[in-house]
């Protein structure tokens, strides 16, 4: 674990000024790849879950699998906002069973219950509840098993990529699925191509705090997918992605009301990219993605630049609940998740190319130029777009399969502190640390100041 200088935090605190400084920093690492997702964990802290092989470490010592050295598990570990490793529970096979346990997402409600999805193969969850399948898990604060719920997509498959929960402890799925799946009111379908396989399409489905499946949305009129998604104040749902259409692929976010009607959907068109993901707080409605062409926004054009031979940006668009254009900004390589805080934050993290003249906003950064996966993350103004603070971490590249951050998101306190989980390989420069993954590729968690 490193620190920030005292006196930097001291400042920060006495003038008031958002400043991005650097408070902590983890590695968690193990032998094989590692991947993982971090949320606000309502207590003020954070909880991340992390997918891993045999072992690994969280910041306090080895952790285990409990299938052994080759066996691939779920850890769910608790930090306090100072990045103090507060609380871990694993989920996996026992020692005397074959199978395997992969997190996708992860939530927390108002009553701190964990929400999980999982690709489970004989896991056990305590108390003897052995599972598998696809599942959605509920837990509750201390990780016991409350219920889980299973799917089996037949023909087909199903992919989660965001839960979030509202103010009553309802639960949405977002993502996207092709062939035919159950979440409870019957089989719902996805259209097929001419030749008989099934197109992907993007869906948003709604649980009851107790699992019992409310509504679904699926957008069976388009070959698409949901990326992102998140609640507003008066439980109105939000999910964004892609739209393919015969000439394009297109970002799109579109607003659900409670009981499941669309409201309104907007898409940025002629961008030629994905909306990754979204969040929303008071009159704004944030969504970050990448494209690779121009667009038009808020009467404003934006246009991708090239960086080490690919032609793709970053863009940060908002809109306000009724999905009028406000601001946006393009800049960097990629951008992987938005979070946004009570007191008018709103925090991306993504990748850049070092020296590169499409930084933008961001300013000057420190990196290596012979990568795309050198890490930012950014502050801006919720409502007017201004931008606050930007820091820049160094990766030793050169980038591993596809070019830029391999995977990040980013979850922020109530007052604005951000923290930020991403997967890495060789090595990162974080402050006055060099953090080096031990395996193909390993985490860093990082602690800001507001």
């Amino acid at each position: 674990m490193s620190e920030a200088p005292a006196q930097v935090a001291q400042a920060a605190g006495e003038s008031g000024r958002p400043t991005g400084a650097l408070r902590w920093a983890h590695l968690l690492t193990g032998p094989e790849d590692n991947s993982g997702t971090l949320v606000r964990d309502r207590d003020g802290g954070f909880l991340a879950m992390v997918n891993f092989i045999g072992r690994i470490d969280l910041g306090e010592g080895p952790v285990l699998a409990p299938g052994g050295a080759s066996s691939a598990a779920v850890a769910l570990a608790r930090y306090d906002v100072q990045g103090r490793l507060r609380w871990v529970k694993v989920l996996g096979t026992p020692p005397d069973l074959p199978g395997r346990a992969f997190g996708f997402r992860h939530a927390v409600d108002r009553h701190r219950n964990i929400i999980l999805f999982l690709d489970a193969d004989n896991v056990e969850f305590g108390e003897g509840v052995v599972l598998s399948g696809l599942l959605l898990v509920k837990l509750d604060p201390q990780g016991r098993h409350l219920w889980s719920r299973a799917f089996s997509p037949a023909p087909g498959f199903l992919n989660v990529n965001r839960i979030v929960t509202d103010r009553d402890d309802n639960i949405a799925l977002a993502g996207e699925m092709a062939g035919t799946v159950d979440f409870g009111r019957g089989p719902l379908s996805t259209r097929e191509f001419p030749v008989g396989s099934p197109i992907v399409s993007a869906f948003l489905t709604r649980f009851s705090s107790s699992g019992e499946n409310l509504w679904t949305f699926l957008d069976v009129e388009n070959l698409s997918q949901g990326l992102g998604a998140a609640v507003d104040s008066q439980g109105n749902l939000l999910l964004c992605g892609s739209i393919t259409t015969d000439v394009t692929t297109e970002p799109f976010v579109l607003m659900l009301s409670p009981a499941g009607t669309v409201r309104w959907v907007r898409r940025l068109e002629g961008a030629l990219g994905f909306a990754r993901s979204v969040a929303t707080h008071g009159n704004r409605v944030v969504v970050v993605g990448t494209f690779a062409a121009t667009f038009t926004f808020a009467g404003r054009a934006h246009t991708a630049s090239i960086n080490r031979d690919f032609l793709q940006d970053a863009f940060v668009a908002a809109f306000t609940r009724d999905g009028e254009e406000r601001w946006a900004w393009n800049f960097g390589f990629s951008v992987e998740d938005v979070a946004m805080d009570e007191r008018d934050g709103v925090v991306v993290v993504g990748s850049y190319e070092a020296g590169s003249g499409d930084l933008g906003v961001l300013g000057p950064l420190p990196g290596n130029p012979a990568t795309l996966a050198n890490v930012y993350v950014a502050k801006f103004h919720r409502v007017t777009g201004e931008p606050l603070w930007s820091r820049g971490f160094t990766s030793s590249g050169p980038d591993r399969g596809s070019p830029g951050l391999e995977g990040a998101s980013v979850a922020v306190t109530k007052e604005g502190r951000a923290a930020v989980l991403g997967q890495f390989s060789g090595m990162l420069t974080v402050g006055a640390e060099t953090l080096e993954a031990e395996g193909a590729s390993d985490l860093f968690l990082l602690g800001l100041e507001r």
